[in-house]
């Protein structure tokens, strides 16, 4: 596309997305452009933009022009976006740009679900996680509410515990590109008190039983005030299951901690999540829905 020095990108232009992308929707509003405003890109930001966001001939001013008249209420609201966003008082996130005005994906960068203690909601959070990251999102699944390993199942059975279900997600999370533009992303949280928490820590270390083990996938630990009291007086701590809230094991709250610390300062993870002070801090709208 050649536009002029205050071009202006038509309501009914519709350029054609790269290979097994569906055609850019028609842009709702025309927006003026000024390819001068090219010269605030650092070269850095050029090449960026060129190897990951750009359709076919499309120029860096068309980009914003098209993610402005995506996400405007009308012609004057989606000049105003472009117009911020050319001058880089601020940017989208990446499937914003990436998504904005054409047939693919989600403009949403991240998703948060949890999954059942049930088969069922296990494979189903699977195929969610798959669906999602295939629409250009990062995933943060909630494991907490499954069972540990060995606690009993159906009439005489034993579960097997989530570290086998989570290095599934790993593998299918490694397997879906999210819309061409970067390898899926996926986070798993446990919380502090899960029977499995211990091992859990070390999904990510290279070292072990590589069957248990999910090097590809991020994880957090949602650590309570309980916790952190038993911590600070040198106390044990109980693991107890997700299903009826009994005491699996009892573990030194030092060191446990120390554990969680260590693989932090080695790996860099697991992400730490004080989540009492979470749900205080909630806003009260968000209490008043039940979450």
């Amino acid at each position: 596309m050649d536009f002029s020095s205050q071009s202006e990108v038509p309501a009914d232009d519709v350029a054609t997305a790269g290979t097994g992308s569906k055609a850019v929707h028609a842009p709702k509003f025309a927006v003026k452009t000024d390819p001068a405003r090219d010269a605030m890109l650092t070269e850095f930001g050029k090449d960026t933009l060129r190897d990951r966001y750009l359709l076919p001939g499309e120029s860096y001013q068309d980009l914003f022009a098209r993610v402005a008249a995506a996400y405007s209420d009308d012609q004057a609201h989606a000049q105003r976006v472009y117009d911020y966003i050319s001058r880089l008082w601020f940017m989208p996130a990446t499937p914003v740009l990436s998504n904005g005005g054409t047939g693919r994906g989600l403009p949403i960068s991240c998703y948060l679900n949890s999954v059942s203690d049930s088969l069922d909601g296990i494979v189903g959070t699977w195929n969610e996680n798959v669906w999602l990251a295939s629409k250009g999102g990062g995933i943060g699944t909630y494991w907490g509410s499954v069972r540990g390993i060995g606690e009993p199942v159906g009439l005489n059975g034993k579960t097997s515990g989530i570290i086998p279900f989570v290095r599934v997600m790993d593998s299918l999370t490694l397997a879906i590109s999210q819309g061409s533009l970067r390898r899926g992303s996926a986070a798993c949280y446990l919380d502090i008190n899960h029977p499995e928490i211990e091992e859990f820590l070390e999904i990510r270390k290279p070292s072990g039983d590589f069957n248990r083990k999910a090097l590809n996938l991020h994880h957090g630990v949602l650590v309570t005030d309980e916790f952190m009291e038993a911590v600070r007086a040198g106390s044990e701590f109980d693991l107890k299951s997700p299903k009826d809230g009994s005491v699996r094991s009892t573990v030194d709250a030092r060191s446990l901690f120390q554990k969680l610390v260590e693989t932090r300062l080695a790996t860099g993870e697991p992400y730490i999540i004080f989540i009492d002070q979470v749900n205080r801090s909630m806003p009260k709208h968000h209490r008043d829905l039940g979450l």
